[in-house]
Parts: C-alpha cells; structure tokens; sequence
C-alpha cells in the first residue's frame, strides 16, 4: 500500500514538473517576429537583416527593372510587416538590370554601317538630315541622342549624313573654247564633249552653251559639254 502511494506521489511530481517547465517536457514554440522589408536591398545586406529576426533568404528569381539597381531586391513574400515564425523562408526576386540600351557612337561610319550598329543594338533609324562636307558621301557626321545616351530598347537615332563637297560651276559662255576649257580644267572639270553649231554666225570658235549650266553646284570634276560656234 504504501508503496502505491509514492508511485503516485511521484507521478504527481514529475506531472506538476512538466506544468511548470513546458520547455523541459516538449518543443518550445517558435517565436513569432515582424518581417522586416529587404526591398532595394542587396542580396548580402537582406540576408544579415533576415537572419538578425530568424528568418532565411530565399531567391526565386531574377527579373529586368529600371528603377533597381542589378542584383538588389525587387520584391519579397511575405511582405514587410507581416507576422511569421522564426525560421519561415522569405521568398525575394532580384533585379536582373536595366533593360535599356546605350546608344553607340555611330560618327565617322558609313550610314550602312550605322544602320547595321543601331540594328544589333534593338535600336532604329531616325530621321535622315544631308549636309554638304568634305567627308566621303554616306558619312555619319552627327548623330542624336549623342553616343552614351541610355534609352529604351526601339528608340530612333536621328543622323547627319555627308553628300559630300560641291563647287560651282563657272560661267565660260562667250569664251574662247580654248580659254574655256583651259579654265575649267584647272578648277578640276572634265571637259568631254565640244559640239559645234552654225547656227549662230560668232567667229573665234565662241562657246555659245554649256552643260552643266554656269553657277550650278556640282561635285568636283564633273563632266562638262561645250557648244561653240564654228
């Protein structure tokens, strides 16, 4: 009999025990902590913010943004400010970088190259402007937005294009053909062709016409025809 009695006395005891001592008897209960943003952050400083409050990291995925910054987090789940328990994984996605492109300096390149660059880069031809230079015909002289600028991917860049140099052609009509000729083939004209016409009476082999007409302007070392009297 009185050994029942301190069987149970000793039940009684270590029952009380567990009571009092939760922790002694079972698993303790997870602490339950605010999530705390890691938005903006870098991947290191969102790790070390987590883990100061008990939870992990996890990296899901990575995704372009333009607002931030390459490897920084973009989003999380679950969200700032919610209650979890110690130990809950905090899923995030990760800025991949920014999708726009940097326009390339397309100067001193021929236009069909410049269309080729702008092609390769996602980016699209402009408006076309034409200026008279001593650059060789198709020349990219300038260029808008200027090289280095960032823009959206299908952006246009607007291009100066070289038509090269050009004279204007002199007034030889009323010359003698050989002064003529004397004189435009020293200012880099080709004088091809020479016709004759009867048709007005001018002794001395008087040019009458010309082709290209005087003043015109031409490229340098055009072809030139005369029509002098007989």
């Amino acid at each position: 009999m009185k050994k029942n009695i301190r069987i149970t006395v000793v039940l009684l005891l270590i029952l009380f025990a567990g009571i009092l001592l939760p922790g002694c008897s079972g698993k303790e209960k997870a602490k339950t902590v605010e999530v705390p943003s890691v938005i903006n952050m870098k991947i290191s400083d969102a790790e070390k913010a987590l883990e100061e409050q008990g939870l992990m990291l996890q990296v899901v995925k990575s995704q372009p943004s333009n607002s931030v910054p390459i490897d920084c987090i973009i989003s999380q789940n679950p969200m700032p400010g919610e209650k979890v328990k110690q130990g809950t994984i905090i899923k995030a996605v990760i800025s991949g970088g920014s999708e726009n492109t940097t326009v390339p300096d397309l100067t001193r390149k021929s236009f069909e190259e410049a269309v080729s660059i702008l092609q390769s880069k996602n980016l699209n031809l402009g408006d076309i402007s034409e200026k008279e230079n001593d650059a060789p015909v198709g020349t990219v002289l300038s260029q808008h937005p200027a090289p280095g600028t960032v823009v959206e991917p299908g952006s246009g860049v607007k291009l100066t294009v070289s038509i090269g140099k050009f004279v204007t052609m002199p007034n030889v009509i009323g010359m003698n053909v050989d002064k003529a000729k004397s004189l435009l083939e020293s200012q880099g004209f080709r004088v091809t062709k020479i016709d004759t016409t009867d048709i007005v009476k001018v002794s001395g082999k008087i040019v009458l016409y010309q082709y290209p007409m005087p003043g015109l302007k031409v490229r340098p070392g055009v072809e030139v025809r005369l029509r002098i009297s007989k």
